[in-house]
């Protein structure tokens, strides 16, 4: 019963049953430390585990779990010192708490004498712990042993390959991390959406322009995954960071002719949503070129040029247009695109100046 109401959150009434309770033995103390952890109420879940008569490893792995949860990391790791300071044998889920901990803190030589513990105490990591291990040397920056963790798993999910990538991506090393991706197309599992995030974050941190680009194409093209928009994010913040007024002959070309049309007007809305407008014309243009009688691209870049309060630019794309005869059926992938290729068919080209986002 008591289980029951801390399943639906109902912890006023899983309080009154165990207050009646003639006995209660150590799963009853756990279930109710349980409850107050899943409402992340610290200080009750802290208060039944101070007053209980016996504990055992789950009752400490759930205290550290909470704190994990709450980002104590610092009294986590606390918690921890007490739990082997009071003979208590942690197991693999108190190692992955812990191991998280000193991943958020970069504690480095904390994490290492996790890991020694494990050896010494013949504990042997399964997929969670190891993968839980080598997310705490990449985020210190120690890839080294990273590899190493993730050479000597005999199962490597997804978020194992995911950590490798970001961890080489982090620390500047773009070259592996797109390595790392090549051996998971290979080998591993299939990729994510976290996956490709990860790898656009390494193209970024190491300045890949076209590497990031077609990445980004690859996610869509062969992976059928729909871009979020941290991913335009992290594209757009690439060639923000690369300072790409103006595009390579070479890259304009690529993204002319292997870049799937669809992605080009999100691109240029997240541009437009970062504040990165040299970018964004770029891209508006190419468009245009791409689609040189659809009357959407002339639509974004009119309004990138309001946006920046650009009115002589503006003007003269509408003198342009005067002349020239436009489908207002062009499809793109996003809902907002579609919307405007609606309003477009609607609205005389002779007012585009007058169209506003």
């Amino acid at each position: 019963m008591i289980s029951g109401y801390v399943g639906v959150g109902d912890m006023e009434a899983a309080r009154g049953l165990f207050d009646k309770m003639p006995s209660r033995d150590v799963v009853s103390w756990n279930c109710m430390i349980d409850g107050f952890a899943r409402i992340k109420d610290v200080s009750m879940a802290a208060k039944y585990f101070d007053e209980m008569p016996l504990r055992n490893v789950v009752s400490w792995n759930v205290m550290l779990a909470l704190y994990l949860r709450c980002k104590k990391y610092s009294d986590c790791l606390r918690f921890f010192d007490m739990m082997v300071g009071g003979d208590f044998v942690p197991d693999a889920a108190s190692l992955v708490s812990v191991s998280t901990a000193c991943a958020e803190l970069k504690m480095l030589d904390q994490g290492k004498w996790v890991h020694s513990y494990m050896k010494d105490n013949g504990i042997k990591p399964d997929m969670l712990l190891s993968t839980a291990l080598l997310t705490m040397y990449t985020k210190c920056g120690a890839m080294d042993l990273a590899r190493e963790v993730f050479d000597k798993m005999p199962e490597k999910s997804v978020v194992s390959w995911n950590s490798m990538i970001i961890g080489y991506g982090m620390h500047g090393d773009g070259d592996k991390a797109l390595e790392m991706f090549w051996e998971m197309e290979k080998g591993g599992p299939m990729p994510n959406d976290a996956t490709f995030m990860s790898v656009l974050s390494a193209c970024s941190h190491s300045g890949m322009v076209w590497n990031g680009w077609w990445y980004f194409d690859l996610m869509h093209r062969k992976y059928k995954i729909q871009p979020k928009p941290e991913h335009y994010g992290c594209l757009v913040d690439l060639l923000g960071q690369a300072g790409l007024k103006e595009p390579s002959e070479d890259l304009t070309r690529k993204m002319h002719t292997e870049v799937e049309p669809t992605l080009w007007g999100d691109l240029l809305s997240a541009c437009r949503a970062h504040c990165i407008s040299e970018p964004g014309e770029i891209l508006a243009k190419q468009l245009i070129k791409l689609f040189p009688n659809h009357v959407v691209p002339y639509l974004l870049l009119s309004n990138t040029y309001a946006t920046e309060g650009r009115w002589d630019d503006v003007e003269n794309l509408r003198t342009t247009l005067k002349n020239k005869t436009l489908n207002s059926k062009m499809v793109f992938t996003s809902r907002r695109h579609s919307m405007l290729s609606e309003a477009a068919a609607q609205i005389k080209l002779s007012n585009i100046d007058s169209i506003r986002t």
